[in-house]
């Protein structure tokens, strides 16, 4: 039976361990953006959202620095095939699972909670909207842009008070344009906003259950590739 040969780099712990650290530094930097991202567009309705949606990015976009900066541990352990630093970026590798399974649960939580945590501040600024202009820019921008009206929906205005904002306005139309309850849009805002809020959480709990099984996986052959430098006799690469 013709045997076949184990290409030189499977064998080579330092190269081994240098390719899934590059994977380990990747992960680091994709949760980096991801949480950036959330974080970037949570910050666009700063006047709706509570502390918890800068907080939950905020964490990802910390352990994705913290992976990266410790991915560093690992092409030190690889260049120098120290069993000590090997073992080493395995505990390290373990820890950061912690943070991943946690970066996990937190955003999923997030999404679950979205209508709860908005619903308040909401209906607090509604009633501000012909007193504070940053308000009325931001309750403008939202409706516009989700094609929503009101909190709940279009009768959180008062029926001759309605901002044009809740309605359609076709190219072309001239003034005087009245927004009317019959033309308003029939979308609550709390609904419209709190569906793309909840996609962004998921998006990021998925970014990190990828990251945790990629992890696991690499935290695996850390782990094996620890034991052959402590029990097996190997060739260090010059």
């Amino acid at each position: 039976m013709k045997k076949f040969k184990i290409p030189s780099c499977l064998k080579s712990v330092r190269y081994c361990l240098g390719a899934i650290n590059c994977l380990y530094l990747l992960t680091g930097i994709l949760l980096l953006l991801c949480g950036v991202a959330v974080l970037v567009i949570n910050k666009k309705f700063d006047l709706f959202v509570t502390q918890r949606f800068y907080n939950v990015p905020g964490f990802a976009i910390s352990t994705g620095v913290i992976i990266i900066v410790s991915s560093a541990l690992g092409f030190y352990a690889a260049f120098t095939e120290n069993f000590y630093f090997v073992a080493s970026y395995v505990v390290l590798s373990l820890a950061m699972l912690i943070f991943d399974v946690a970066a996990v649960i937190v955003a999923y939580g997030l999404k679950n909670d979205v209508v709860s945590e908005i619903r308040g501040a909401m209906s607090g600024t509604i009633q501000l909207y012909e007193q504070r202009r940053e308000i009325a820019v931001t309750w403008d921008n939202l409706q516009m842009g989700f094609q929503c009206c009101g909190v709940t929906g279009r009768h959180d205005w008062y029926s001759d008070r309605i901002p044009v904002s809740c309605c359609h306005i076709d190219y072309g139309t001239v003034s005087p344009f009245e927004c009317s309850l019959a033309k308003a849009y029939t979308t609550s805002c709390v609904s419209a906003l709190s569906e793309w809020l909840g996609f962004n959480a998921q998006a990021l709990a998925v970014t990190a259950v990828v990251v945790t099984c990629i992890q696991v996986c690499n935290t695996a052959v850390a782990a094996w590739l620890a034991y052959r430098v402590k029990y097996e006799d190997i060739d260090l690469e010059s």
